[in-house]
């Protein structure tokens, strides 16, 4: 007996959602002759999953632990055939088609895969046999929370500025300082677009910086709930990353890149209880020798709606007088609808994006071992119905992206006290700004 089971969403071929929209579908069932089960059960389910295994030690004796928590966002179950309480149905030979409906809830995290856990939307239909096993058939979707740049932190929009500096060897052979000065125009960006920065290298020391590491980083924190033990641990990823150019000794040099944003999760503090993700641009130094490197980094905020371009300014020296009730109210009024179908519509200069896999996210593996003493979570059905393993898909945005940022203070002031000189801008222009 042959049976195929379809499950389709209305409207969206990829099973892409945002938080507080309602997802509706049908599930099909193709028979080649009759069947008998006990019921067959349509489960939407929506989790957060965290497990990992640590060395720890124990009355002296050392073994692995595992560390897990969960918690839930969507449990639906509907009896598309029989009952609890039903014995025995018999289903005909054909085609039988049954509708569902689920609202997802506004407050959902953001699907997400990684070495230590997860974020996991699916639909799992069951057909429940009398003493025989079940036949299962799961179908995974993307829920996104709607997070728009506009509405998160007003800072978003304000240029960021980071500097580190280290010195070599000690003393009486300690050189001049090696510092890093960061720039960015905003902190707030979505995938697509490229976050433009400024470095400046003011290389004092003897050494020399033989190259500049530019990375897209995204941090992961995982924790456990109880039962298990509390604990946490860390995840580093990094999305993009480039090389950038070389600086000599007692040198000074500034720089201008840009660096892409692809496909990925939006920031995540507090949706989810068990995972984190947060985002950071580093440089960092590589010296020559065995010297250690410096590194010099900014958070940045990942969203789903861009920054808008235009924001109103309120004129100076007009400060209104705000009542509680009345910003409460201003509040909801200008608040993004969280079950529109495009969150991003209310302005027509954002071109509705396209979704893309993040291809840096790592799946987990489920690991086994004989001498675990904590009970080991239920893994879920990771496959789709097509055989391959599932991968949300996030939006990516074709957008303008920032200009990049001017040089800072620090900088034109350091410049006009000691009156350098560039002879080399206009041999070097694609490399940089002699200092």
């Amino acid at each position: 007996m042959v049976v195929t089971c379809e499950i389709d969403f209305d409207n969206n071929p990829h099973g892409t959602y945002f938080g507080g929209q309602v997802l509706t579908g049908r599930v099909t069932l193709k028979l080649d002759k009759m069947k008998l089960v006990k019921a067959i059960t349509l489960n939407i389910t929506g989790y957060a999953e965290t497990r990992w295994i640590e060395r720890v030690t124990r009355n002296r004796r050392r073994r692995r632990h595992t560390f897990y928590g969960r918690e839930d966002y969507i449990a639906s179950k509907t009896f598309l055939v029989g009952s609890n309480l039903s014995s025995q149905v018999s289903i005909e030979a054909g085609i039988h088609t049954y509708n569902f409906v689920c609202l997802i809830p506004t407050e959902c995290p953001s699907s997400f895969e990684g070495a230590h856990g997860r974020v996991r939307y699916m639909t799992n239909v069951t057909l429940v046999r009398p003493w025989k096993f079940d036949q299962t058939y799961t179908r995974c979707f993307t829920v996104l929370k709607v997070m728009d740049l506009n509405f998160d932190s007003p800072l978003l929009r304000v240029p960021a500025h980071s500097e580190t500096s280290k010195t070599y060897c000690c003393w009486p052979c300690r050189s001049d300082p090696l510092a890093l000065q960061l720039t960015v125009p905003q902190t707030g960006f979505v995938p697509g677009q490229n976050v433009p920065i400024s470095v400046l290298v003011t290389n004092d020391s003897h050494i020399p910086v033989e190259q500049l590491l530019i990375s897209f980083v995204m941090l992961v924190t995982y924790h456990s709930k109880p039962p298990s033990m509390p604990n946490t641990t860390s995840e580093r990823l990094v999305v993009n990353t480039f090389k950038g150019d070389a600086v000599q000794r007692n040198c000074r040099k500034l720089f201008s890149y840009e660096i892409r944003v692809p496909a990925t999760p939006p920031t995540c503090f507090n949706l989810c209880g068990i995972i984190q993700i947060a985002y950071q641009v580093e440089v960092e130094a590589k010296v020559k020798g065995c010297h250690n490197n410096e590194v010099v980094s900014i958070p940045v905020t990942i969203g789903s709606v861009p920054l808008a371009q235009h924001v109103p300014i309120q004129p100076r020296g007009l400060v209104p007088q705000l009542d509680v009730n009345e910003l409460a109210v201003e509040r909801l009024a200008t608040a993004p609808a969280p079950n529109s179908l495009s969150p991003w519509a209310v302005d027509e200069s954002i071109p509705p994006p396209n979704y893309q896999e993040a291809l840096h996210m790592r799946s987990t593996a489920a690991t086994k071992s004989d001498d675990l003493d904590e009970p080991e979570p239920v893994p879920p059905n990771t496959l789709s119905l097509d055989g391959g393993a599932y991968k949300p898909l996030y939006p990516v945005f074709d957008i303008p992206s920032p200009s990049a940022p001017p040089p800072t203070d620090y900088t034109q002031n350091y410049m006009a006290e000691r009156a350098f000189v560039n002879p080399a801008m206009d041999v070097d222009k694609d490399k940089g700004t002699w200092l």
